[in-house]
């Protein structure tokens, strides 16, 4: 989903999960909502904590080293290992995105353009690490 320079990443999330569809290999329709979610401290809002907790989507979320302490109820499960092995590959991802130039500074102004190069430069990803 692509939004403005000036919004809140943890804005775009609901309206990201209400619109997205997985498609299973069994029949009937896809399912509507992941197993588990793996974000950033960014996402880390009660507003999005709640929408996850409410729909029984896994979450892990670290928390904001800036949040203070002895907050209101448990502290949440949160399994660095496997948000680590997990943030890596994102990352490492995002590592190879920015190789493409046009993207990183985002030369493009319409959005349908820019998301077209972004499917080309995930394309020209996937084939060199199959090739």
């Amino acid at each position: 989903m692509i939004g403005s320079a000036r919004e809140h990443e943890g804005r775009k999330l609901i309206p990201l999960m209400e619109s997205i569809s997985i498609k299973t290999g069994e029949k009937g329709r896809p399912r509507k909502r992941p197993k588990a979610v793996y974000a950033d401290t960014k996402y880390g809002m009660p507003l999005v904590r709640f929408y996850l907790d409410k729909k029984h989507i896994e979450q892990q979320i670290p928390e904001s080293p800036l949040k203070k302490k002895g907050g209101v109820g448990r502290p949440r499960e949160f399994d660095k290992p496997r948000y680590n092995s997990i943030r890596y590959n994102v990352e490492r991802f995002f590592g190879w995105m920015e190789n493409f130039r046009k993207l990183t500074i985002r030369y493009e102004r319409m959005p349908k353009t820019f998301l077209g190069l972004i499917h080309m430069a995930c394309s020209m990803i996937l084939w060199r690490v199959l090739k």
